[in-house]
């Protein structure tokens, strides 16, 4: 197991022009991209075809996203692959039926869609959320992955919420779920932390790495220092466990921490987007 680090100031400079080039060329391939809708397992499932020619990949969005969120990122790989993405079902303007959200059946749609535009085997890259059929699908169908990409979603979501829920612990602040299918899809995730021990397709993993803790702006000096001292003694060292996990357990796994970003500027920060084009395309080979 192979692990890197990435401070994002360092190479800021150096991926400016880098950047523009590839926003320029990623315009013009996102204004080409052909939406459509797949029927999946009896739904209509939204997917974008950003073109191009090359080994599929297959973009899988964080919960509530369309699958649209990936432009300015998926269509960095156009020049050397087919790139494709799907919008999992209860988001977007995927059907939202009423059940059907959890992981092994999540997987199962990606699959289905697989099937329906004739991709026999692809890569996937998942952000967020999507790590957990990503998951289930290497598992279930290790002949139609390639390869894995995570981009913050190697998540052990039912450990982090028994450390949110403890009354000893209850770090972080435990949230509300959202309500309808994001609700369901969360409540799924979080039955069981990710198994990686059945998968054969080599897997890069990107890991935020948090320095301190979210703290709320109105927040008054007490609940300060509760949050700081239940981030010391359990969030911090949860950041560990996570990644300790999918280094014991994916046999054929590479891990990226990443400092000074957020979870959200996987979908946002060019200059971040400039840096993980680099990383995943040295490890697809290309």
């Amino acid at each position: 197991m192979r692990a890197a680090t990435f401070d994002l100031c360092r190479v800021a400079a150096a991926s400016l022009v880098i950047a523009l080039l590839a926003d320029s060329l990623a315009g013009g391939a996102a204004d080409a991209a052909r939406h459509g809708f797949a029927r999946v397992n009896g739904l209509n499932l939204h997917y974008i075809d950003w073109g191009g020619t090359g080994a599929p990949i297959l973009f899988l969005p964080g919960l509530g996203d369309s699958v649209d969120s990936f432009d300015s990122l998926a269509t960095r790989f156009t020049d050397r692959f087919h790139v494709w993405g799907l919008t999992r079902r209860g988001q977007g303007q995927s059907d939202k039926p009423t059940s059907g959200y959890d992981p092994r059946i999540l997987a199962a749609d990606i699959r289905s869609f697989m099937d329906a535009v004739g991709v026999q085997r692809a890569t996937l890259i998942g952000f967020s959320v999507a790590g957990n059929e990503m998951t289930q699908f290497a598992t279930l169908y290790p002949d139609r992955v390639d390869r894995l990409v995570y981009l913050d979603a190697a998540d052990d979501y039912k450990s982090g919420y028994e450390l949110a829920t403890n009354p000893r612990t209850r770090y972080p602040l435990p949230l509300p779920d959202p309500p309808g299918p994001l609700g369901e899809i969360v409540r799924a995730a979080r039955e069981a932390d990710p198994d990686y021990t059945g998968i054969r397709a080599p897997a890069l993993a990107f890991f935020t790495i948090y320095g301190s803790p979210y703290i709320p702006a109105d927040a008054d000096a007490d609940l300060r220092a509760r949050i700081v001292k239940r981030w010391e003694d359990f969030g911090n060292p949860f950041q560990r466990h996570r990644i300790d996990h999918f280094r014991r357990d994916m046999r054929n796994g590479r891990i990226v921490e990443l400092r000074d970003v957020d979870h959200g500027d996987f979908m946002s920060d060019q200059n971040l987007q400039t840096y993980l084009t680099r990383e995943i395309r040295l490890f697809l080979g290309q």
